[in-house]
């Protein structure tokens, strides 16, 4: 067994220092709406989760869809963090003080229509969810693993603002 820094807090300073402490400032491309989201880990006894939501049937866009916390981004945003952070709050009850921010990731661009901006972050292990009732049906934590296990993975082709 190691002395010193826990396996979980050197995964989470690798993680943090792997990833952009900023979001890209380059501008988004023609036709794309600007939209943050907040990727959520956790250390769940012993074991890193990625929380997830899944969306109401209610709601205009994206019914029952499987997805991160956050959002478009609104006028009064101070930037895309600010953006994810406000969606986190008001979808599943997220405090910004409740979280520790690990990095940007590269931004997405989605079939869709949007330019997405994740920012990885760090929730606590007993972190509870208050659900807004309207956008987000419930949460469900999935090991961060089932992402890295590329036997689950499969190709497939498209074309995409034109290119394949």
């Amino acid at each position: 067994m190691k002395r010193g820094i826990p396996a979980m807090e050197r995964f989470f300073a690798a993680l943090r220092g792997a990833l952009s402490p900023a979001a890209t400032s380059e501008p988004v491309p023609p036709g794309l709406r600007s939209a943050g989201v907040l990727v959520p880990l956790r250390d769940s006894g012993g074991e890193i989760t990625v929380t997830l939501a899944r969306r109401t049937e209610r709601v205009p866009h994206h019914k029952g869809q499987i997805c991160f916390p956050g959002g478009s981004r609104d006028t009064g945003d101070l930037d895309l963090l600010a953006t994810a952070m406000r969606e986190a709050e008001e979808e599943l009850g997220i405090r910004g003080a409740d979280v520790e921010l690990l990095g940007a990731m590269e931004r997405v661009p989605t079939v869709t229509g949007f330019c997405i901006q994740p920012f990885v972050v760090r929730i606590p292990r007993d972190a509870r969810f208050h659900l807004d009732g309207f956008e987000m049906a419930e949460t469900f934590d999935a090991p961060l693993s089932a992402f890295t296990d590329f036997s689950r993975y499969r190709a497939a082709s498209t074309t995409f603002l034109g290119k394949p």
